[in-house]
């Protein structure tokens, strides 16, 4: 065999092999391009399916004897859920889908358990918190019970029964349009203005002293007498030497417009607090030279947290006076669970 041929030879194999080559990587290049394709595909419909989820919990939250979501378009793809009972609460199945016409590439699903109510024991503790307590030094002390979901700690200063409940997390969810509408009507709606909590109707940076808007008619029955319902619409800070205050200290936010919003609560240094504190975010009391004490009872979304010589204490006749007002609980999702492989596509 001459040069020419060999070289001939030795051509058309680096051409065969570059071939080859070539046809390797665009066929790698293709199938990532698929798995990239699908993947995103995949998240959209995850992403569809819980925009169902939360159409479903808007039309429960207005009639909560919806039963269906009908298949809605959102850009190129879709979702439609199912709504069940299931005892008081609703079960929501809601399956996201991509494209919304023609054949299905991708599907995802999820289930979600929605509540509307106030779970027994709510007005019964010291603190309930649906995340965890933190009690902090030796000169805190809790009178009455406390209720909890995640972690507790320190405890040799609590005077009363302590339980964990994973159910109460998330934590009870008020309508807080009617708790607004309430406050509304007993000017004692508070918002920001400048660095400070001002009072929508008066301007008057000033919490009221009682706890009571209108007491008792009769003494030995808290539901005669009217708590104030002190609504406000950002965090609670109360700093320094906060003096008697007293109500119903709802720490609301934006909550109404912003559904997932959470505001905390911190109160710091001396004085007295007559009644009770509701955040769905932190709560914290942090004592000061003084005595810095809660009369009632506090609940939190996230985590109570004690710190120096801070006092909590359950007060029977303010708690009995707010389960009284027989507040309506909004719809909340209280589980979701995803109910299928993350990776399955539709062939």
């Amino acid at each position: 065999m001459n040069k020419k041929g060999m070289a001939l030879i030795i051509t058309f194999a680096v051409i065969l092999l570059l071939t080859i080559l070539g046809s390797a990587i665009i066929s790698r290049s293709i199938s990532e391009n698929n798995i990239a394709r699908r993947y995103s595909e995949t998240a959209q419909a995850f992403w569809l399916s819980e925009a169902g989820i939360n159409r479903a919990l808007y039309e429960l939250r207005n009639d909560y004897n919806s039963s269906s979501i009908s298949a809605t378009q959102l850009g190129s793809g879709g979702y439609e859920a199912t709504i069940s009972s299931s005892g008081g609460d609703r079960i929501v199945n809601s399956t996201g889908y991509f494209p919304f016409s023609g054949a299905q590439r991708a599907s995802r699903s999820i289930e979600a358990t929605m509540s509307k109510s106030i779970p027994p024991n709510f007005y019964d503790n010291a603190i309930y918190s649906a995340g965890e307590v933190d009690l902090n030094g030796n000169s805190y002390s809790i009178t009455g019970d406390i209720r909890y979901a995640d972690e507790i700690d320190n405890t040799g200063n609590v005077n009363g029964t302590i339980t964990q409940d994973n159910s109460i997390n998330p934590l009870a969810r008020f309508d807080f349009q009617q708790l607004r509408a309430l406050s509304s009507g007993q000017q004692n709606v508070y918002v920001i203005s400048g660095n400070n909590l001002v009072n929508e109707a008066t301007g008057e940076q000033g919490f009221p002293g009682s706890f009571w808007y209108s007491p008792p008619t009769d003494p030995d029955d808290p539901a005669t007498g009217t708590p104030n319902i002190v609504y406000i619409e950002g965090d609670l800070q109360l700093n320094g030497n906060i003096g008697t205050i007293g109500g119903f200290f709802v720490v609301a936010g934006d909550v109404i417009n912003n559904l997932g919003a959470t505001y905390d609560a911190d109160v710091n240094g001396r004085g007295q607090i007559d009644g009770a504190i509701y955040t769905r975010g932190e709560f914290r009391i942090n004592g000061g030279g003084g005595n810095l004490n809660i009369n009632g009872g506090v609940w939190a979304g996230e985590e109570a947290r004690l710190n120096g010589n801070a006092h909590v204490a359950y007060n029977n006749t303010y708690m009995s006076a707010l389960g009284s007002l027989n507040l309506t609980a909004d719809v909340q999702i209280s589980s979701w669970k995803d109910t299928q492989n993350s990776y399955q596509l539709t062939p």
